[in-house]
């Protein structure tokens, strides 16, 4: 069994990076490229701080 690798933490910067990102409606996808991490990381990230990112294209076009 491989042993769990920790990402490292997020820095300030990282964070207000991603409310910066977010309040431009920037894409989960574009944003995690950005700040180099996973698009689960970036969600986790903006949910432990109360940020809002933009819905998904793909599920405004199945609310049609």
């Amino acid at each position: 069994m491989r042993p769990l690798v920790a990402s490292p933490g997020w820095t300030r910067e990282e964070e207000e990076l991603l409310l910066a990102l977010a309040l431009s409606g920037t894409s989960v996808t574009a944003m995690a490229k950005r700040l180099r991490r996973s698009r689960s990381a970036v969600y986790g990230r903006a949910s432990r701080l109360k940020i809002v990112l933009a819905k998904s294209r793909r599920l405004k076009a199945k609310g049609k």
